[in-house]
């Protein structure tokens, strides 16, 4: 199990409408994320979008398996995102989506930590031969400002003593 600090549930979920403003200049709707969240396309969504609004809100913290498949699908994230303690999004897209590194992996996996430094050693000349710099490569991707501004919701009820003060400073001009 990884030793990086627990996120979230809903944290991880809030990156992700981020990152997905910043792709597209506008936050999904929980519908289109619970039609996105289905196996197949037009096919039964793996969680209605009042259980992902959950999600989100932070209501429910402990998605089934089926349900952290239709999240990852929903938000085009790998999986292992949405399990606790696994926070590195960049390395694990890398590792989701690229079999070479995976491979990699694979044949440092029986060679310890002389291996893995190797390796790591390695892929730093490669990024400087590329012209990247090789360290503060964000665990999650850097991610734009907000293009969209977060929608207003309906104001919470206030109680008797939260509505007799807001009067009292509307009346005194505050």
């Amino acid at each position: 199990m990884p030793a990086d600090p627990d996120i979230s549930l809903a944290s991880k979920l809030e990156l992700l409408l981020r990152r997905a403003v910043g792709r597209t200049g506008k936050r999904p709707s929980v519908r289109a994320l619970e039609k996105a969240s289905a196996a197949t396309p037009g096919g039964k969504p793996a969680m209605t979008h009042q259980v992902i609004n959950d999600y989100i809100n932070g209501e429910k913290a402990d998605p089934k398996t089926s349900q952290t498949l239709g999240l990852a699908r929903a938000f085009d994230a790998p999986v292992a995102f949405f399990l606790p303690g696994y926070n590195g999004l960049t390395s694990l897209e890398v590792y989701e989506r690229q079999t070479d590194a995976r491979e990699a992996l694979r044949l440092i996996h029986d060679l310890g930590e002389e291996g893995a430094a190797e390796l790591l050693e390695a892929a730093r000349a490669i990024r400087r031969q590329h012209g990247k710099t090789d360290t503060n490569i964000p665990e999650v991707p850097e991610l734009p400002p907000m293009v969209e501004p977060p929608r207003p919701g309906r104001r919470r009820r206030l109680s008797f003593t939260e509505a007799a003060d807001r009067a009292v400073s509307d009346l005194e001009g505050l």
